[in-house]
This record gives structure tokens, sequence and C-alpha cells, in this order.
């Protein structure tokens, strides 16, 4: 089914166009009220004037030269009307590219960024602010949809490298299963059911972090107290460190704690992370210690384990989507890699901030959330 034609649009129908019709029409308006007041009226007045004036006589003597006087005027102004109209056109021309051409690079832009190239950017044209406001918000436009253009093809790839090893097991358990090479025993349907379990805990992950990193979700900010949310953290985890044989200790420093403003179920979620992130890392025998800051500018949650630590060369990467600086011992423990970088969007989302320390590899590691009390407050 063939589309239909493109209509074609009027060449009267460009801005500024119509801005030079605009303006030569006030302009020949403008000339015609003239020539018509000045050819109609202008000798009535005259006659009028010298009446009032007490040369009534004169006055009636002039009457037969009021036909030459407004052909004398006519003619002047239309002698005038020529360098007029030729000034006019001049301006209008000049206004026409001045004006013109940034349209056509405005609209040249909007098009490319319409088919997908982010790239493009628009220079001021020195027409003023309001046209330097305009380049500016559509250049921020253009960037703004580039990093989601980025972030979105990015996830996806990581995406598809992240289910590619599940999806592979199962198709090859099945297979095995119907060619009679694997049997189909208690032992199979455990892998089969933790492979589709970490496919939903991808999936739950992908679109929480998508939520957090655009903003989707809204925080519901209610008055909390950071060491009692910090505690109850870690009373949600301690069954699981006493079965591991770690030890988990809640610490506070600074002055009498005060309420602030957090959303307590996402701020709970990065704990949770964190803390099962230590776990993970944490050999038997080892400890984790909550730590919280109170000072009156700002309250700092510290999780610090002395388990596997990180290279520094690691480091920069850990709040990366499906970065692991240990790939067998975070696949074993059903880690999707994403829970660091999910908590990272939802601190910056309370306006704070996410950091990783540690001494090296084998000195364990401290995950610092940051919480401004100016940004919190109210």
């Amino acid at each position: 089914m063939s589309s239909a034609p493109a209509a074609t649009t009027p060449w009267w129908s460009s801005l500024t166009v119509r801005l030079l019709l605009g303006q030569l029409a006030v302009l020949a308006v403008g000339l015609i009220i003239v020539i018509a007041t000045a050819v109609a009226i202008g000798p009535s007045m005259f006659h009028r004037e010298l009446v009032s004036a007490g040369h009534a006589y004169e006055a009636y003597g002039l009457i037969h030269l009021e036909d030459a006087l407004r052909s004398v005027i006519f003619t002047a102004l239309g002698i005038a009307v020529i360098p007029a109209l030729g000034i006019a056109g001049a301006v209008s021309v000049y206004l026409y590219r001045t004006i013109g051409h940034p349209v056509s690079t405005f609209s040249a832009a909007a098009k490319q960024v319409a088919s997908g190239n982010y790239e493009i950017r628009v220079t001021s044209a020195g027409l003023g602010p309001d046209f330097d406001s305009l380049a500016d918000s559509f250049n921020d436009m253009a960037v703004q949809l580039n990093a989601v253009d980025t972030t979105r093809d990015q996830m996806l790839a990581d995406l598809a490298h992240e289910m590619r090893t599940p999806l592979a097991s199962l198709r090859g358990y099945l297979e095995g299963i119907d060619d009679g090479v694997v049997a189909f025993n208690e032992r199979t349907k455990d892998i089969l059911h933790a492979q589709v379990l970490r496919l939903e805990r991808l999936a739950q992950d992908m679109r929480s972090l998508n939520q957090a990193e655009e903003a989707i979700t809204r925080l519901k900010l209610v008055h909390q107290e950071p060491s009692q949310l910090a505690a109850e953290a870690v009373d949600a985890v301690e069954q699981v460190a006493a079965d591991h044989h770690i030890t988990i200790t809640t610490t506070s420093s600074g002055p009498q704690p005060a309420l602030v403003r957090m959303d307590p179920d996402r701020m709970g979620q990065v704990l949770s992370n964190l803390l099962e992130n230590a776990l993970r890392h944490t050999p038997e025998g080892g400890t984790i210690a909550v730590h919280t800051d109170h000072t009156p500018q700002a309250v700092t949650i510290t999780v610090t384990d002395n388990g596997e630590g990180i290279a520094p060369e690691h480091l920069p990467h850990v709040f990366e989507r499906f970065y692991r600086a240990y790939p067998g011992r975070e696949t074993s423990g059903g880690s999707s890699g994403l829970g660091l970088a999910i908590s990272k969007a939802i601190v910056e989302a309370h306006g704070g901030r996410l950091e990783a320390s540690s001494p090296g590899p084998g000195h364990g590691a401290s995950f610092r959330i940051h919480l401004p009390r100016a940004t919190l407050s109210h």
C-alpha cells in the first residue's frame, strides 16, 4: 500500500517570507495613508488656516490653486515612494537573511535529531538572548537524548550479554533431556529452576535500575533516623550472616541523631544491597561493620567488611552495570551485577553520593552513603 505524496509547502508559508510580506504590507499601507491624507486633506486644511488667520480674501483667491497643490504633493510623494520602497526592500532582505538562516539551521538540526543524530549542535545566531537561550536549550536537549540513547544501547548490550549464560544453560539441559543424555531428576530440576530465578532477578533489577536512573520512581520522603534504618537492615541479614559465621556490628557517632528526610524503602534497599554485597565477599569468620556518623552538615552510613577487598584497577568500575571484579564468585552468589548500580542511582536521587574504597585485595572494602542534610531538609 503506497502512502499519499506529501503536500508541497507553499512558498509564502515560511516564517521569514511572512515577516517580509508583513513588513512590506505595513509600509505600503503607511504610504497610502500618507498620500491620501496629504492629497485629500492637506489643501482643505491649508484653506481653513488662511480663513482663520484673517486672510479670507486671499484664501478664496487660492482655491483654484488647490488642484495644482494636490498634483505637486502627489508627485513629490510618488517620487519619495521609490527610494522608500528600495530601502524597505533592502532592510527586508537583510532581515530575511538574518532570521531565515538561523531558522533554517534550527529546522535542519531538528530533522537530524528526529532521524537519530544526537551529535548535532547549533551555534548562537547573534540575534540576542532569546535566540541564544533557544540554541542552548536545543543543545541541552540533544545532549540529554544522546545520553539516554547511549545508556539504552549499553543497557541492551549488557542485558543480552548477561542473558546469554543462563539461556545457554537452559537450552543445553533441555536438549540433553530431549536427547536422553541428561536425566531429568531433582538435581536437573534444581539447576533449571536456579537459571530461571536468575533470569527473573535480572529482569527485576533491570527494571529497578531503569526506574532509579530515569527518576521514574518517585521518592516518598519521610522523616527517618538513619541509625534506626541501618539497624533494621542489619536485622534483616543477621541470620544469613550467622549461618556463615560472619559477625555484623552497628555503631553510631556524632551529635544526637536527628531525623532526616529520605525514602526509607529505597534507602533500605541500598543498605540491603551493600550488606548482601559484603556478605558475598566476606569469608566465614569475618566481620562486617555498619557505622552511622552524624554531623550538622551530613549523615554518612559506612558498610565495611574485612573480606576479599577490591583491586585499585577495579574501584572506578564497581558501580557500572554488570561489572564484576570476581565473576565466578558473583555468579555463584546469585548476583545480577546491578545491585551497586541501582544503589548509586537511588542515593543520587536523594541528593547524596555513594563511594567505594579498599586498601586492596584481601584487605576488605568500604561503601559510604553520604547524605547532605541541606539537600534533604524540609
